[in-house]
């Protein structure tokens, strides 16, 4: 694979700012490691930012990428759900964490 960017999607609201800090920066690692350029939002979206800026600023960053790499809280996030119905529709590739469904 050469360097094709791949967004990071996940839970961040209502989480703990450290642990989700840790979260996203364990996937960058593991898909740069995998030949990856990943775009993580927790590298350009302040956690003081309100919900609707951070996610127009996410999905401006994701529309820039290849794929969508789903973590597994995916599905107990308003915003990464949001991402997922949006890479769906524009037939983006779409990688779960762990694998699976």
């Amino acid at each position: 694979m050469t360097d094709k960017k791949i967004y990071i999607a996940g839970k961040v609201s209502g989480e703990e700012h450290g642990k989700v800090f840790i979260k996203f920066m364990a996937a960058e690692s593991r898909l740069k490691m995998q030949g990856w350029e990943p775009v993580n939002p927790i590298r350009f979206c302040g956690s003081e930012w309100p919900w609707a800026d951070c996610m127009k600023a996410c999905i401006t960053r994701m529309m820039e990428c290849d794929a969508i790499y789903m973590l597994k809280d995916w599905k107990y996030s308003r915003g990464a759900r949001l991402e997922h119905f949006i890479a769906l529709k524009l037939g983006m590739r779409i990688i779960k964490e762990g694998g699976g469904r």
